[in-house]
């Protein structure tokens, strides 16, 4: 039995790029926008702004990885 894969990103219909298609990809994003608020502040009242931008790049790359590996790049 085959397994169909889900795309969480897709094509914009209109203008360029890519965005959110399901809830679940707007879930990512809207934790991902969450994180990148929350985080620097946590932080920030503790540690330097090495760490503060530290952070926000490991968020940054894990919220790629997350949407390359669900991104929908086929052509419709």
């Amino acid at each position: 039995m085959k397994t169909e894969k889900t795309y969480w990103f897709g094509a914009k219909r209109m203008g360029v790029g890519f965005g959110p298609r399901t809830w679940q990809g707007w879930a990512a994003t809207g934790v991902y926008a969450i994180l990148m608020f929350v985080v620097p502040q946590i932080v920030g009242q503790s540690g330097e702004r090495t760490t503060r931008v530290a952070c926000m790049t490991v968020l940054t790359i894990g919220f790629l990885v997350v949407f390359i590996w669900k991104l929908d790049t086929s052509k419709r």
